[in-house]
């Protein structure tokens, strides 16, 4: 999508391979003040070095939309957790313009590169009203494979008296392990939004690494509100504390709790469920970002 509206301001061109980069670099012919180099990882910062010494004018972009170190680790990668920390780092020395998908990434990059001079925060939006959100009816939905930092596991733990039933899309199996009668596993499927649109009225979100994830906006698409929990990636979305759970009980966190009960997932649906609680009404600085127009900051930003 970001491809396609960066098309309407000029030519865009992928450069895929090593052969293609070196051309570009000894390319003489293009004004550097008509090029913008957008990257998407960190593992391309050699290259970026080569580029900044040799067409020291060309503005150039990082997107980041989830938190690579996190992912990594959670694969018990850790060198190449610290690759991409030391890959970070030369990225800001050499001046790139940090695209961050949501303010909790902002944050975290900060705490560990330090300042950051140049940054931008380019959340996921749609640039149109969104319809209506059906009160939580009991039936949940929850997006992610086993194993993965979609914390799953956590998940499924948490909601263990079976009170609700539990629709999970785009696992790849269901470990004996984690089956419930009151668990349902759809695989993975192609349109989300209408699925969820059928079959639930609420999404949870208990994801470690991701910023500002899409499933969001095709649930809220599709008329479902969504919980999340008080930490990273989710400390900084505006949520209402009544949409909000904690991944520890025992966390203190700023959310309007009087008691470590209530920070409980499962207490947290029960609530919901018995207010019946309207989404949109409930988080209106959420329900204007995702309205809010896309294509024009990515112009702002992209200049």
């Amino acid at each position: 999508m970001l491809i396609d509206v960066l098309r309407k301001q000029g030519t865009v061109q992928r450069v895929k391979t090593q052969a293609s980069f070196i051309r570009f670099l000894t390319k003489r012919d293009v004004p550097a003040k008509s090029v913008h180099v957008l990257v998407y990882s960190s593992l391309v910062a050699p290259h970026v070095l080569a580029l900044r010494l040799l067409r020291p004018g060309i503005p150039i972009y990082y997107m980041i939309r989830g938190d690579e170190i996190t992912y990594v680790k959670h694969s018990k990668r850790h060198f190449r957790a610290v690759v991409a920390l030391l890959f970070q780092k030369l990225l800001v020395l050499v001046k790139c313009h940090f695209v961050f998908v949501c303010e909790d990434l902002r944050v975290l990059f900060e705490k560990r590169l330090g300042p950051i001079k140049k940054h931008s925060v380019l959340p996921n939006t749609l640039g149109k009203h969104l319809p209506p959100t059906r009160p939580f009816d009991g039936r949940l939905g929850l997006i992610g494979d086993f194993a993965t930092v979609k914390n799953i596991e956590w998940t499924i733990e948490q909601l263990h008296s079976g009170r609700f039933e539990v629709h999970l899309y785009g696992n790849r199996t269901l470990p004996e392990k984690w089956q419930r009668s009151w668990l349902c596993a759809h695989g993975f499927v192609k349109n989300l939004a209408s699925v969820f649109r059928r079959s639930v009225s609420l999404i949870v979100l208990s994801y470690v690494d991701a910023g500002f994830p899409n499933v969001v906006i095709e649930a809220l698409e599709a008329g479902c509100g969504c919980v999340v929990h008080t930490e990273f990636p989710f400390e900084y979305l505006p949520v209402a504390d009544k949409w909000r759970f904690s991944l520890n009980s025992s966390d203190h966190c700023n959310c309007s709790w009087e008691n470590e009960q209530e920070n409980n997932l499962e207490f947290v649906l029960t609530r919901l469920q018995q207010e019946r609680r309207d989404f949109k009404r409930d988080n209106p600085e959420l329900i204007r970002l995702i309205e809010s127009d896309w294509e024009k900051k990515v112009v702002e930003i992209f200049k």
